[in-house]
């Protein structure tokens, strides 16, 4: 009977100690910031990779359309065109939005930071957008309501888009956003206004 307690014992303090050891091996512990970056260049390239793919695809499959947004910068235009019948809508040159998921690659975001922030807040700038948004100018951070590239909260978004110079535009047009982020960081609350810094 003593034999049978201390099995019984001993079969528990077994099983504890495999779950512990079970738990311990396969808990997952919070990224660093190196592993942060990996996941973020992956991110990146596949993001880009995928754009390229779409574009070539619908390029040599002749479903090409206007909402195929040109890879062509404006020299590439005109070279390609004499001056006179080069193509002058800026709109669709130097960017690509998928129309299906919107996101943009991190040469796209860093254009976009280059042309608002200090060059020595570039790379802080394209990390924040990263962490707000996965460069995805249409996020919705579920959490808090923030929306656009630099997930800015509906309540402060009107008066930070007209400070930056584009009153009533959305929060998801990835300029604006830019803009109105680095309008804040240098004329408002600073770098505190993002949950990621």
């Amino acid at each position: 009977m003593r034999k049978r307690r201390y099995s019984y014992a001993a079969g528990w303090v077994a099983v504890t100690l495999v779950a512990l050891v079970g738990f311990a091996a396969f808990s997952t512990q919070d990224p660093n910031a190196d592993e942060l970056r990996a996941e973020a260049a992956a991110a990146s390239i596949g993001h880009t990779a995928g754009q390229y793919a779409g574009l070539s695809f619908a390029v040599y499959s002749g479903t090409a359309s206007a909402e195929v947004v040109a890879l062509a910068t404006s020299e590439d235009v005109a070279e390609e065109a004499p001056a006179e019948e080069a193509d002058t809508d800026e709109s669709a040159q130097g960017t690509i939005v998928s129309t299906s998921t919107g996101w943009l690659s991190e040469l796209e975001v860093r254009a976009f930071v280059e042309a608002y922030f200090e060059p020595a807040d570039v790379n802080k700038a394209v990390r924040i957008a990263w962490c707000e948004s996965r460069f995805d100018p249409n996020a919705i951070d579920h959490k808090t309501g923030g929306v656009g590239l630099f997930n800015h909260l509906a309540r402060y978004w009107d008066e930070r888009s007209s400070n930056a110079g584009f009153p009533g535009v959305e929060a998801t047009d990835p300029e604006a956003s830019t803009a109105a982020a680095a309008w804040e960081v240098y004329n408002g609350a600073g770098w505190e206004i993002f949950s990621c810094r």
